[in-house]
């Protein structure tokens, strides 16, 4: 980032376009700037072809640095303070100050992860209109989409003024576990700062997309910010983009280092000073304004000193805290954080089916990843330095930027989404069927051939689940698709071909045809609806937990289904054949057919392939007393 500038000029496209970072804490701003004497920007390597921009990605500039604080504080006036001043003023007044809105966009306020957030921050969390998380400071209340509206309106304005230009368009990087209620409600709230968003950019792909010299290869998009952690697998090829894996974790990023580092420096002034804090909301907000500060020294230097005056007072006066924290002790303490980063990593690159080696470069996203022992585990764990061709904590801001210019300047590349959760169809004897696998790029279409289950049906109900389960009962039913005027015929006398296709905007769109009746039907489904990041990781925990039971109550549905197909095809036959059977044979017969029906209903898998195999040897009776016994019948 070059620093004062005599000539600032905005790059000309046609339209004032703008990426913005949309952080937890911070959140940051890149423009393309003209600039006299220095050459054009032209990135050239497959896929992302940007082609040739008058300037360079630069990202906003403040007083206080490029990050702007994603702070909205209000004062005892009622005034809305955003930024760095709000920041402050939170500091403070930590009852007053709001901030990570992201988290909560289109919460449910009863959700685990809510309930647990309302103990990590300072402002209060209170149910607003149908059941959602809201937020309220000063006895005022809001929505997270009008507080994330303040300071996405700050941010415009202070590019606006930064480059005297207005802006209209904007491309905003979002969390790689956001569904489509969370990204609709960013954008409704940047809408509502008066920005025409022409897309919404998953935060890895924005990463991505910064590296101009990015070529094909397998890469490891590593984004470590204030809230969460992600890792991402992707494949690039000449033919495109193709997301292999991803695992994220809400509960590990900057504002968890920062509880781990207050913590101790709480124990360290309790020693010290004979005073606990933890209860002083004022003091713990200054303590955790030192802890930050001290964690981003300690990226460039050995020790950072965690001094602040005046902090508390106790019964022996002031307390001025003045503590050496060396670096080594920090990594220290946060070695169980970084465990963690391992675990989900090393479970990326397994689901991505590829090795450490087969990496050719790592990116990293997030003002996180300036850490010097987050650089120092990225090399351990993928055996190469990470690449430094954009700083971390500029890259998303520039990819969204980059994002931004190619839609405006008609070259979009469609960016790769994954599909959450496995989507398909309730089979004969409660299995599923997945038509649609889980991390399928998006848009994608999938074809299943069914047929009909039943004798003389006139009508078919397909069932449409998304889930991993292997049981269709554990999964989510997403709907029923129902097809009429089949002409009534044996089972499997239909065929019907099923195609899935899934967009970008969470619509699966279900396609029934059958050629031999020339019938086709439709319906569409939303398989992104209240699927939020908890859902997806417990949803694929759980069918994992319940693989064993699932395999094994699948096989007895399935034995059941036999049976009961089994069972069915003899009382049609007996049915047939009852006006040329002497009373005597059709009474054993049908005594024997209820005896096979009464076992139906046992949980024992051995009992009833038993049962099938007598009632084949059942059927097989049945057909030679039509071929000879029969005959004699008609003798007599």
């Amino acid at each position: 980032m070059l620093a004062c500038r005599s000539v600032r000029t905005w790059a000309q496209h046609g339209d004032e376009i703008v990426g913005i970072d949309f952080g937890t804490t911070n959140s940051r701003l890149a423009f393309m700037e003209a600039q006299v004497g220095l050459p054009t920007l032209t990135v050239t390597s497959a896929p992302f072809h940007i082609g040739l921009f008058d300037g360079v990605p630069t990202l906003l500039e403040t007083e206080s640095g490029q990050a702007v604080p994603s702070f909205v504080a209000i004062d005892s006036k009622k005034k809305i303070l955003v930024g760095q001043v709000a920041r402050y003023h939170a500091i403070a007044n930590p009852a007053d100050g709001l901030y990570n809105m992201k988290s909560l966009l289109r919460r449910n306020f009863h959700h685990p992860e809510i309930q647990e957030l309302k103990s990590k921050v300072s402002f209060k969390i209170i149910e607003g209109p149908d059941g959602e998380a809201w937020v309220e400071a000063c006895n005022e209340k809001f929505s997270p989409t009008r507080v994330c509206a303040f300071v996405i309106e700050k941010i415009k304005k202070l590019a606006e003024l930064y480059c005297m230009r207005s802006i209209s368009k904007a491309v905003i990087a979002a969390p790689v576990y956001f569904n489509d209620d969370q990204k609709k409600e960013l954008q409704l709230a940047a809408k509502s700062a008066g920005l025409d968003v022409l897309a919404i950019v998953d935060e890895p792909i924005a990463a991505a997309l910064s590296c101009k010299n990015i070529d094909v290869g397998t890469f490891a998009i590593f984004c470590l910010g204030a809230g969460t952690f992600n890792i991402s697998i992707i494949e690039i090829s000449d033919g495109g983009v193709q997301v292999k894996s991803k695992e994220f974790d809400t509960s590990l990023g900057g504002e968890d280092f920062d509880i781990v580092l207050v913590e101790y420096l709480v124990e360290e002034i309790r020693k010290v000073h004979s005073v606990d804090i933890s209860g002083d909301q004022i003091a713990m907000m200054r303590l955790k304004d030192g802890a930050e500060r001290a964690k981003l020294e300690l990226s460039s230097s050995d020790q950072a000193q965690v001094n602040i005056p005046y902090l508390t007072g106790s019964e022996h006066g002031l307390v001025h805290v003045d503590i050496t924290l060396a670096r080594s002790k920090f990594e220290e303490l946060v070695e169980p954080l970084i465990e963690r980063i391992k675990g989900l990593c090393k479970r990326c690159l397994e689901a991505a089916h590829v090795t450490e080696q087969s990496i050719d470069e790592v990116i990293l996203a997030g003002g996180m990843a300036n850490v010097h022992r987050v650089q120092q585990v990225v090399q351990e764990i993928f055996l190469k330095s990470p690449s430094m061709q954009v700083k971390p904590d500029e890259a998303v801001a520039i990819g969204a930027l980059l994002q931004c210019a190619l839609i405006v300047e008609d070259r979009k590349k469609l960016l790769p989404h994954l599909i959450p959760l496995s989507l398909g169809i309730e089979t004969v004897g409660g299995g599923f069927k997945r038509i649609i696998c889980r991390d399928s790029a998006i848009p994608c279409n999938r074809f299943c051939d069914i047929s009909t289950s039943r004798d003389n049906k006139d009508r078919v109900s397909i069932r449409i689940l998304q889930g991993e389960h292997m049981l269709a009962s554990r999964n989510k039913l997403l709907g029923q698709l129902e097809m009429t005027g089949i002409p009534r015929a044996p089972r499997g006398g239909v065929s019907i071909t099923l195609e899935f296709c899934a967009d970008k905007n969470g619509v699966l769109t279900v396609f029934a045809r059958s050629k031999d009746i020339e019938i086709e039907c439709s319906a569409q489904f939303n398989y992104m609806d209240h699927i939020g990041e908890r859902y997806i990781r417990m949803a694929a925990k759980k069918a994992i937990l319940c693989g064993r039971r699932d395999i094994e109550k699948l096989a007895l549905m399935q034995v059941r289904s036999i049976a009961e197909f089994k069972l069915h095809r003899i009382e049609k036959v007996l049915k047939g054949w009852r006006n040329e059977m002497p009373e005597g044979d059709l009474a054993n017969y049908e005594s024997k057919l209820a005896d096979h029906k009464a076992t139906m209903g046992v949980e024992d898998i051995v009992l009833l392939k038993a049962m099938i195999a007598s009632a084949s040897a059942l059927e097989q009776e049945l057909l030679t007393w039509h071929d000879y016994g029969s005959h004699d019948s008609d003798s007599e």
